[in-house]
């Protein structure tokens, strides 16, 4: 792996360590800053695409109410690297209070913008897989 790919792979890395310490820590300021302005998500079932302040509707009513305990990232693969871009893919565990959890396969893609800071721009899920664990989690 060359020292770009070990940059791409650690500025994914980062990135979602922050988001998943921010849904930890019921963060929505700390969260939001993670999420363009710009953003998009695609294929959420029942749903055409999601903008920022859609998101932020949706995780800020999830720490609200409490529904949401963890999420929890697998970096499947680097799928390009540039400077100011990065795409990715991923598995994601979504876990809530009340012991679903929804697995997600799906593409990331992070801008670095203006200010410098990495951000999601766009998602793509590609699939999407409910379970439950059966019992309640207690944050």
């Amino acid at each position: 792996m060359n020292d770009y790919k070990s940059m791409a792979q650690h500025i994914a890395e980062d990135w979602l360590k922050a988001i998943s310490n921010s849904v930890k820590n019921q963060d929505i300021n700390d969260h939001m800053r993670l999420v363009s302005k710009h953003v998009q998500v695609y294929g959420i079932p029942g749903i055409n695409t999601l903008n920022y302040q859609q998101w932020l509707y949706r995780r800020h009513n999830e720490f609200l109410h409490n529904r949401l305990f963890s999420l929890q990232y697998k970096i499947i693969r680097i799928k390009n690297d540039q400077q100011r871009r990065l795409g990715f893919e991923v598995e994601e565990q979504m876990m809530a209070t009340d012991g679903k959890v929804v697995i997600i396969r799906k593409d990331i893609l992070l801008e670095r913008e203006e200010d410098d800071n990495w951000r999601v721009v766009e998602e793509k899920i590609h699939r999407w897989q409910k379970m439950e664990i059966g019992q309640q989690v207690n944050g």
